[in-house]
């Protein structure tokens, strides 16, 4: 660009002094970057987020109807174990209606003569135990049937008859206990409670666990040393409810025996 001012000032006759010229090439220079600054940027892309498809969506629903269906279900189950509950509840009240008709209809059917052959009956059902051997469990319940029978006794002698008849069944429950095999394998759920007549007296063969239930899983109240002295007071299957100094707990019958 020098060159060419050089050349157009030839044809002139002109005087320009350098330091003129140099302040000319100057401001060309300044308006050839403005030119270039003035150029209009590059735009900036921007990125849109990606839609949620529609398969997405379908899914979701699909496991929202499945989850609904599934806490229905489990609604439908809830009531009907509600329902047969109260129906098995039901059909336990109709039987202890049925038990205490029948216990009521016994007391007023019994007389001296048919007191005297049940007390007979169950005296000789008692022999027949003393003869054969038992477990130590099935012996503290023949205890208790030795006391129902005297009991029973006394009952008659006082012209009791209804009462003597109430303790002669109790003990011919416990007999149907001590000589039904099937009874040591039956569940604990299955058995009742059975509450003695008259506390039997016992002593810890070993040592042995005093328990809150009826289970090996339930909380140790206490451990007894061997020879401990106790009372069992109820059983239920092969556990017996025993009282001991300031405990009541439950012991597995084969861990005791009869204080002498």
């Amino acid at each position: 660009m020098k060159n060419l001012l050089l050349q157009a000032i030839s044809f002139y006759p002109l005087k320009i002094s350098i330091v003129s010229l140099n302040q000319l090439i100057f401001c060309l220079f300044v308006l050839n970057l403005a030119g270039c600054v003035s150029q209009e940027p590059t735009p900036i892309q921007i990125t849109e987020p990606i839609p949620v498809t529609v398969s997405q969506d379908e899914g979701l629903k699909n496991e929202i109807v499945r989850l609904e269906k599934m806490i229905a279900e489990k609604d439908e189950l809830i009531k009907s174990q509600q329902m047969r509950q109260q129906s098995q509840a039901q059909v336990l009240r109709e039987v202890n209606k049925e038990a205490t008709r029948t216990q009521v209809k016994l007391h007023r059917l019994a007389t001296k003569p048919s007191t005297a052959s049940a007390i007979a009956e169950i005296e000789v059902a008692l022999e027949h135990l003393k003869q054969v051997k038992i477990s130590a469990a099935d012996q503290i319940l023949q205890i208790q049937v030795q006391h129902l029978v005297e009991t029973a006794s006394i009952s008659y002698e006082k012209d009791q008859y209804a009462q003597a008849m109430n303790h002669i069944s109790q003990a011919k429950h416990l007999i149907s206990l001590i000589t039904n095999s099937d009874r040591k394998r039956t569940s604990i759920e299955n058995n009742s409670l059975l509450v003695f007549h008259a506390p039997i007296k016992l002593r810890a063969k070993v040592n042995v666990n005093l328990r809150k239930e009826p289970n090996t899983r339930s909380p140790i109240l206490a451990t007894l040393k061997k020879g401990a002295p106790l009372t069992a007071n109820a059983g239920l299957g092969s556990w017996l409810r025993v009282q001991t100094e300031g405990n009541q707990g439950w012991i597995l019958s084969t861990s005791l025996e009869i204080e002498e």
